[in-house]
Parts: C-alpha cells; structure tokens; sequence
C-alpha cells in the first residue's frame, strides 16, 4: 500500500509548480495588456447635483409634489437685495409738520432772546447815569472820545462849555458825557419840563422818562438846582460876536439898571471865536463874586467835576440872564431875590478849570452875548 501511494504524493507535488506559475504569467499577461490599452478618462467631472427625490428638506411638507419643485439645486451665487421701505404721503406730510415745528420752537426762542435782550437794556438803561466823567489821555480827540461813547462829537462840544478846538483837548481836564445823546441842563427856577423841551427841540415825555432825571413819578418834581438830561436835545451854535446890541441898556454909573463888574481882576480870556460864550477874569481863589444886576437866582448848583462845574445863574428879566462859573462855594439859592453887586459865590476851579478864575457869561434870549458891550 505505501508502495502505491508515494507515487501519487510525488506526482502531486510536481504539479503545483506548474499551478503557481500559470498564476503568475497570467498575472504579467494581464498587466502588459491594460498598459497597452488604457481606459480613456473624462476630461470634465461633471458638477455634483442633488435630486430632489433623493433629500428631504425642513419645512418641505412630504405630500409635496416633486413636478413643482426645480429638479436640481445649483451652486450659482445669489445675489443681495436691500429694498427700501416705501415712503407713504403720511410720512411726508408728518415730516413737513416736524419740520414747521423745529422752525416754530426756533422763532420762539428768537423771540425770547430778543425779550431777554430788550430786558437787559430796559435794565441797563435804568442804571445810566445823566452823564459819565472822562479825563483827557494824550491823543485824545472829541471825535475819538465820541466814538467810544457811542454818540455824536456834538454832544461833547454842546456840554463842554470851554471846548473851542474839537482836535485840541487839555490833557488831565474833565469833560462831562452825556450817557445817552441829549444836553445836561440847568434847571432854572419857576422851568418846566415843556419849556425845557422846547428850548433844545426836543420831547417833554423823553425828559420824564429818563430814569436819572427823576421825574417818572411826578413831573412836578423838578428842582432848580437840578442838573437833568434832555434826551435828544440840540444847542444852536452861538451867533458872530457883536459888541453891543441895539436893545442893550446903558451903562451908567448910579443908574440902577446898569450892569456891574462881577469880580475884581484882569480878563484872561475875551469873548471871541476861540471863546464864544463869555469871558473869564483871573481873580484869586476865595475872592468874591457879585451879581452884575438886580435879579432873581434861577439857578444855584451843578457838579464840581466839570464843565461849568458849581455855577450861580441870575435872570434879570427882558430876556437877560447872567452866569458865575467855577466857584468854589454858593452863596445864595433858587428863587431868591438879589441886587447889584450882592455876594452869591467865590472865586474857585470847579469844573473844567485850569486855575482859579471866574467865567463870566450875559445871555439875551438865550444867546451868549459879548459882556464888554454891557459892563461899564
């Protein structure tokens, strides 16, 4: 038996070589083959789809027909659409009416900045003075000191009795400033308001509502020793020189009409262009000064700081009036009785006065009159 079958084990294993490499030349057959003849590829890959039968998308009801659905969904870009919303006319009328509101607001608060202003003038105009004093600075001008007032140069010149060059100033001297255009006057005694007012062509209602002059309340209280403001008032400039006019009454001693030197002294300055109003006699401070004629005091007062400074006013009736300026005392009051050569003051430098003098001035209706013409 083991004779028999090592034959057949010994055939068996010579056939497996034979086996494997039939495998193997295959194998190399193969692969000759597919090198020889290769597969052609696409050259584009088609892009990727999804059918719509094949996903499920959310909110996408299952009962949905797939005819009313696209049969693919792209990759194209979307693009992005803002849309503005629409502008009804309500809006446009509402934006109309917002509009005319912010512009009325606007008016309003005008209105109110222009009340509040009005108040804050109303309030300064209640603390303004009759006048301001103001001491000349080198280079001073009455037109450069006017601009800085605010007011015309021919108000300074109308309340500065000695300016007789507008270009010309002493400097250090004191010059009174109206604090609003108008003339500081004098109130004399037994005046008016009215008549005041028609001396300078101006309103009586502007004199009695210029808070300084006092007068709101009652229009009676007026003081003749009282310097108040006439708002809107003019002087008329003095008339050429004459040396003595026709209605002139003469001078002779003993007549008691006659007029009389009021102070002792030589005269410093005539009555001329460069001195239209009266004249000034030097005298030393103290001496005494007398009225020129019988008369009644119309006037006795003033400021010390300028322009006539304390000053005697005497009217001697027809029209004539005299006046002592830069005195250093007063020596009578209103509405009194005075007669040639009575005493009513001193010699001083009140007011805008260089050194002691007296100036002395003879009016006529009025107008500054050359005193040479009357005085013997």
């Amino acid at each position: 038996m083991r004779a028999r079958l090592h034959p057949q084990r010994a055939a068996g294993r010579h056939q497996r070589p034979v086996a494997h490499f039939s495998v193997i030349v295959s194998l190399l057959l193969a692969l000759v083959f597919v090198g020889r003849f290769p597969t052609a590829v696409p050259a584009s890959v088609p892009q990727p789809s999804l059918l719509v039968s094949r996903i499920s998308l959310p909110g996408l009801a299952t009962s949905a027909a797939a005819a009313s659905l696209p049969g693919e969904i792209g990759s194209a870009p979307l693009p992005l659409t803002v849309t503005a919303p629409a502008s009804v006319q309500d809006q446009v009328v509402g934006a109309q009416n917002g509009t005319a509101a912010t512009v009325a607001a606007l008016a309003d608060r005008q209105r109110s900045a222009a009340v509040a202003a009005d108040v804050v003038t109303a309030a300064r105009t209640e603390r303004l003075p009759i006048f301001f004093e103001y001491k000349v600075q080198p280079g001073d001008t009455v037109s450069s000191i006017a601009a800085r007032y605010h007011i015309s140069s021919d108000y300074i010149v109308w309340n500065n009795n000695d300016i007789s060059d507008r270009d010309l100033l002493s400097i250090g001297s004191t010059l009174q400033i109206p604090s609003v255009e108008g003339i500081i006057h004098s109130v004399r005694f037994g005046e008016t308001v009215s008549e005041i007012a028609q001396r300078y062509g101006a309103e009586a209602r502007d004199i009695i509502e210029f808070t300084a002059n006092g007068l709101r309340e009652d229009p009676n209280r007026l003081r003749s020793d009282a310097l108040i403001l006439v708002p809107g008032g003019k002087k008329l400039p003095p008339p050429a020189p004459t040396l003595r006019p026709d209605a002139a009454p003469a001078a002779t001693v003993g007549d008691a009409d006659a007029w009389f030197w009021p102070a002792r002294g030589p005269i410093t300055s005539y009555w001329g262009p460069s001195h239209p109003l009266g004249i000034d006699l030097g005298a030393a401070w103290g001496s005494p000064v007398t009225s020129a004629r019988g008369g009644t005091v119309s006037f006795a007062g003033g400021h010390p700081c300028c322009s006539y400074g304390l000053h005697v006013i005497v009217n001697h009736g027809g029209g004539y009036e005299t006046l002592y300026a830069h005195l250093s005392s007063i020596n009578v009051v209103p509405g009194q009785r005075v007669n040639r050569g009575d005493l009513v003051g001193a010699v001083g430098q009140t007011g805008r006065s260089s050194g002691p003098h007296l100036h002395f001035e003879l009016l006529r209706n009025g107008i500054p009159q050359n005193p040479l013409g009357f005085l013997p």
